[in-house]
């Protein structure tokens, strides 16, 4: 398994930990689709949570939530869309992102709920 891959397997388990901690439930991670890839799906009450993950392990960078472009948002919500087509889910649905900077100990956690 490369770094990379290995950071975002554990940022996705840190912000599924972060996130039940908080009441949502896990439904499934890394959800695929020709439009792209869902780091966890989640859910509280009837509403589906999108959830995008970032980490950084540096502030050289930027924030890690800095990373997320208007291409990446447009990604992430036809994904969203796909998944909501392919179980028809007729409720409520958000997006949300997760920042996990891990320069500080222990690592920080931004989660912003609707984020776009």
């Amino acid at each position: 398994m490369s770094e990379p891959q290995f950071t975002g397997d554990w940022g996705e388990a840190y912000a599924r930990a972060h996130l039940e901690a908080h009441g949502l439930q896990f439904v499934m991670k890394n959800y695929r689709c020709k439009m792209g890839e869902i780091d966890l799906i989640m859910q509280t009450g009837g509403v589906l949570v999108f959830v995008e993950v970032r980490v950084r392990n540096t502030r050289l960078h930027g924030d890690p939530l800095e990373s997320i472009t208007y291409g990446k948002q447009q990604k992430v919500r036809k994904t969203a869309e796909r998944y909501l087509q392919q179980v028809n889910h007729q409720g409520d649905a958000r997006i949300d992102v997760v920042g996990i900077d891990t320069s500080f100990s222990p690592p920080r956690i931004t989660w912003i709920t609707n984020a776009f």
